[in-house]
């Protein structure tokens, strides 16, 4: 398998979205999981559990037939962050990583308002220091 293939399949989300209960005002996003490279080298794991919004006045059914979407956005978003700002060793900067969430899902459905960010954390790479 190539590197890029393997970042993808690492990439890929970790557990369905959907679900029941909750907020009806509350399109859940499900669990990502993405690598954190450093310098060319896999250095651990961004692990998140998203929700989403409505813009206010949006049905929230519209921004769940948008689903697919919203969840390619917050992949790439969340790719990009775990590149240039995540490490296993220091706390995750929400503020900017809710920001970064918020301007994907904006881009990709203007129906949708605020990312969730309903967990977060980072795990090294097995057999790091």
């Amino acid at each position: 398998m190539t590197a890029a293939a393997a970042l993808l399949a690492m990439a890929a989300p970790a557990g369905a979205a959907g679900g029941g209960g909750g907020d009806a005002g509350v399109v859940p996003l499900g669990k990502f999981r993405v690598p954190i490279i450093d310098a060319g080298r896999f250095d651990g794991d961004l692990e998140l559990d998203l929700a989403i919004t409505p813009a206010e006045g949006v049905d929230p059914a519209e921004l769940g037939a948008a689903e697919p979407a919203l969840r390619a956005a917050m992949l790439s978003a969340l790719l990009d962050f775990a590149q240039l700002n995540a490490s296993p060793r220091v706390a995750v900067d929400a503020v900017a990583l809710a920001k970064a969430l918020d301007t994907a899902a904006h881009a990709a459905d203007p129906h949708a308002g605020h990312v969730l960010i309903l967990e977060v954390r980072t795990s090294p790479a097995r057999g790091a220091p």
